[in-house]
């Protein structure tokens, strides 16, 4: 049985039929489709003089969204999809579409004159900036791109006097098996002129990207004018023919092309990439030989649209600009157990320059319940693990792995534990302490006021039933990490929510452990990471906004029920009872 939307809203669908005919439009359904179970509409109306033809397709989900439609021909510079043809009557993806209210009718009585007075006006005139959206209509947004593809583009293009050249693409690897689709995962590495001259280079290349590919560029002297043409084959043709008439390299190579191979062509022009502000855009061809050339047989290959993924700095940072100044800074994580390993991935997100990463465990399976990587990193030392992943997926912030015991022995013909530790606390902006032993902080906390870098601890309790997440910046926090210890002791700060669990020994392992989930303990690692942002800008104009206080103490349970996250703040002030800020006699 079909659950058809017109069998599920009946009054819907009379609504539909009535609007339209109020209008005084003639429609009929396509029958075929109909029988299918779905909704597509051919409407005949006259419109200020002129027959008009559209069709429109009702999503399944209707009367919740909004109807699609679709004129027999291009009509319109803007607000019109150039190959479905498709026409945008509501903004913002049919974001003021009104459920129960709105009919295809009301859209366009209402909308169709209004996109018809914006597409003849001037771009720069009133009408259009009181009238349209304003959202920028970027020529590569309306591309029917492969999908599951994309060529990672950095934030400069070459010079306009720079008109063609060679591209250097580091890729995913691809089966040349013309029975597989055709999957084109990579990154710009260089950008040539013709003479083989570097023009841009990109640094980022996470290790995935393993293979070389070559590629070639243009630069089009506007944005392309499709002057009506419809049909994706017609118009990625179009440009080919542009690459090899322009860049002869380009001939050259796919006229030497074998079978399997695969041949990029990158096209870069000015264009309206927000609204009203212009710059330049980019989109890509990939060609795949189907059947050599040979003699007078021609070349002949498969061609797909390829998106361009803007990954510089300055396109990935425009999303969160106040992580700027992070670019400039490192951290040093020392333990790297559920709370430390969700922290590093949401440091290395923010922009982190550079991560140090010390633990001296391994992964197990067991410890992916609230561990931020799973089952294929098993087995790895953890700083390795997370090392490895930040390196593939986060290729912006660099992260060395040093697997240390503090407090253990160590190999003479090397630098000692301590040396290492001090040397990487020395490099560091801020030494983060997600260790869980009460030792290792007892010596961070020393050593890193020793050497006047800030420090930040953060913990958990039995079950994950809470946490404290807390800071210390030299000449500006009053108290110390000890005073925090007193604090706790006097009660003047509060211990977070423990379950009183009991702690547990699962097979392989040497130490028992907490009893705790993921789910619960991110709550604590998030919040650490925030203050740890928060103190690598501390200083930095517009960046990330400060905490007002130093330590925060947080219950995710209480009386045996799950809460929602309930933080005390504190300023950390110098306890009476801390020998080494009240020293006695």
């Amino acid at each position: 049985m079909q659950h058809t939307w017109w069998s599920r809203y009946p009054e819907a669908f009379e609504a539909e039929k009535a609007g339209l005919t109020a209008i005084h439009a003639s429609w009929t359904i396509d029958e075929i489709e109909f029988s299918a179970g779905r909704l597509v509409l051919h409407i005949e109306r006259e419109y200020r003089g002129m027959q008009q033809k559209l069709k429109a397709v009702y999503p399944d989900s209707f009367p919740y969204f909004v109807p699609q439609v679709f004129l027999d021909e291009v009509a319109f510079g803007r607000h019109q999809q150039p190959f479905d043809k498709n026409i945008c009557l509501l903004a913002r993806d049919g974001a003021d579409w009104q459920p129960g209210q709105d009919t295809l009718a009301v859209l366009l009585e209402e909308q169709f004159p209004k996109l018809q007075a914006v597409s003849a006006a001037e771009l720069s005139s009133q009408l259009v900036a009181d009238q349209e959206d304003h959202v920028g209509e970027p020529f590569s947004s309306f591309l029917p791109y492969l999908p599951n593809c994309a060529v990672i583009v950095p934030d400069e293009t070459p010079l306009p006097e720079k008109n063609a050249g060679g591209l250097l693409l580091q890729i995913c690897p691809m089966s040349s098996d013309l029975e597989h689709l055709m999957n084109l995962r990579g990154v710009i590495r260089t950008i040539s002129d013709l003479a083989k001259k570097p023009l841009v280079e990109f640094h980022s290349r996470p290790p995935v990207f393993s293979q070389q590919l070559a590629g070639f560029w243009l630069r089009l002297p506007a944005r392309p004018d499709l002057a009506g043409e419809s049909n994706p084959e017609t118009v990625k043709g179009h440009f080919i023919e542009l690459m090899t008439t322009n860049v002869p390299p380009f001939k050259k190579a796919l006229l030497k092309a074998k079978r399997g191979q695969v041949l990029v062509a990158g096209f870069v022009y000015r264009d309206e990439v927000s609204w009203r502000s212009n710059s330049d855009d980019w989109f890509f061809i990939a060609l795949r030989i189907v059947r050599e050339a040979k003699g007078a047989r021609p070349v002949r290959y498969e061609q797909h649209f390829i998106r361009a993924d803007w990954g510089g700095e300055k396109a990935w940072l425009r999303r969160a600009p106040n992580l700027i100044p992070l670019r400039a800074k490192s951290a040093l994580v020392i333990g790297l157990g559920s709370l430390g390993s969700s922290l590093c991935l949401h440091l290395a997100r923010a922009g982190v320059s550079k991560l140090h990463l010390i633990d001296c465990d391994q992964l197990q399976v067991g410890n992916t319940v609230r561990w931020a990587l799973g089952w294929q990193y098993a087995g790895l030392q953890k700083s390795l693990a997370l090392s490895h992943y930040l390196t593939q997926e986060y290729p912006n912030t660099a992260a060395d792995a040093y697997i240390v015991r503090i407090g253990g022995t160590y190999d003479s013909a090397g630098p000692s534990e301590y040396q290492l530790i001090r040397s990487l606390c020395e490099q560091s902006d801020l030494i983060i302490d997600s260790a869980a032993n009460y030792r290792v902080s007892h010596f961070l906390a020393d050593l890193a006021r020793e050497l006047g870098k800030p420090y930040l601890w953060i913990t958990t309790t039995h079950g994950a039933a809470g946490g404290v997440a807390g800071r210390i910046i030299p000449g500006k926090t009053e108290g110390c990490w000890h005073c925090f210890q007193r604090s706790l002791t006097d009660g003047s700060i509060t211990l977070p929510a423990d379950t009183g669990a009991s702690e547990i020994q699962p097979g392989g392992c040497s130490q028992p452990t907490f009893v705790g989930a993921g789910i619960d303990s991110d709550e604590i690692a998030l919040l650490g990471a925030r203050l740890a942002v928060a103190t690598l800008n501390n200083g930095q104009a517009n960046g990330y906004p400060d905490f007002l206080h130093d330590v925060f103490v947080g219950d995710l349970n209480k009386n045996t029920q799950s809460i929602a996250p309930e933080w005390r703040s504190y300023n950390l002030s110098v306890n009476p009872a801390c020998c080494a800020c009240t020293p006695h006699e």
